[in-house]
């Protein structure tokens, strides 16, 4: 089986990126969000099978540009996959025997890497990022950054999870919404919502973790969530992809209901619904997981 990917993404409107990177934007939006994704995969493989090995974007290679139509208006979210992935790979270098990291990521190939992605930054988004700058500190900034925007730094709009769905960004979603049964012809399940709703329900979600179970790793997982998504345009919208083998795994998934029966319980002092709710939760993506061991 493929690895299950899911990807939380933040979509913009056109109006709150650089006019470089706008203009880049409207020339991308020509795509299906399916081509999009069609061509994702297919530059996907290519790197997986490239020799010497070589696992960045190819040199030329635009960046894919993914478009979400919501009430009319168009919203972006730029793939930034250069970026992500020199990030990636400074994350696996910590923490990779150094025999394996230096044959899965050549030092060359993310020099040039490295070089092409800060020159982006620099000539689209005005920005002159510090190269020895530290690696974020928590582990889910493999991705992204999550540091002070104003600060000159920058913020990719787009967070990758591996077999899992972390519980930070369900709490982004409506406990309300139903999870929905695929429909003939869809393979991919997404949830989304507008982002300044986002930043409400995680903050309440960390203000009853805060009270209810302080030491809870979560609760660290939603402060930098909070500051995430608050970075952004305030009517951009958020997107969870659940990604085409995961969506086979788990849909329909009624995770963002069990987490807020969860929290809800813990605020109300119910220790059993909450013992109930987690069991719940665990369950479902431990099944998950195992698949992370097959073939």
């Amino acid at each position: 089986m493929r690895t299950a990917a899911a990807n939380l993404r933040v979509f913009q409107p056109l109006s709150a990126y650089p006019d470089a990177v706008a203009a880049r934007m409207v020339a991308a939006a020509h795509r299906t969000r399916a081509e999009v994704e069609a061509e994702a995969a297919e530059r996907a493989r290519r790197r997986l099978l490239r020799l010497p090995a070589d696992p960045f974007p190819a040199p030329g290679e635009d960046d894919l540009v993914r478009v979400l139509e919501r009430g009319g208006s168009a919203f972006y979210c730029p793939d930034e996959l250069a970026l992500r992935m020199e990030m990636a790979a400074e994350m696996l270098e910590a923490s990779a025997p150094e025999a394996l990291y230096a044959a899965a990521v050549p030092a060359a190939a993310r020099a040039m890497n490295r070089g092409r992605a800060l020159v982006a930054l620099e000539d689209e988004w005005g920005l002159s990022p510090d190269p020895d700058a530290p690696a974020p500190d928590d582990p889910q900034d493999a991705a992204h950054q999550d540091q002070d925007a104003d600060a000159g730094t920058h913020r990719l709009q787009t967070r990758t999870s591996l077999w899992g769905v972390p519980h930070a960004w369900l709490a982004a979603f409506d406990p309300e919404e139903p999870a929905r049964r695929l429909v003939d012809g869809e393979d991919v399940a997404y949830r989304r919502t507008p982002v300044a709703e986002a930043v409400e329900r995680v903050g309440h979600a960390a203000a009853v973790l805060a009270g209810a179970a302080p030491d809870a790793e979560l609760l660290g997982e939603l402060a930098v969530m909070i500051p995430w998504l608050q970075a952004f345009h305030p009517d951009a919208v958020l997107e969870l992809d659940y990604g085409r083998a995961l969506t086979s795994l788990v849909w329909p998934d009624d995770s963002v209901f069990d987490l807020w029966t969860l929290l809800d319980a813990l605020e109300e002092g119910d220790e059993v619904g909450a013992g109930m709710a987690q069991e719940r939760l665990n369950r479902r993506w431990a099944r998950v997981g195992m698949h992370a061991h097959d073939g």
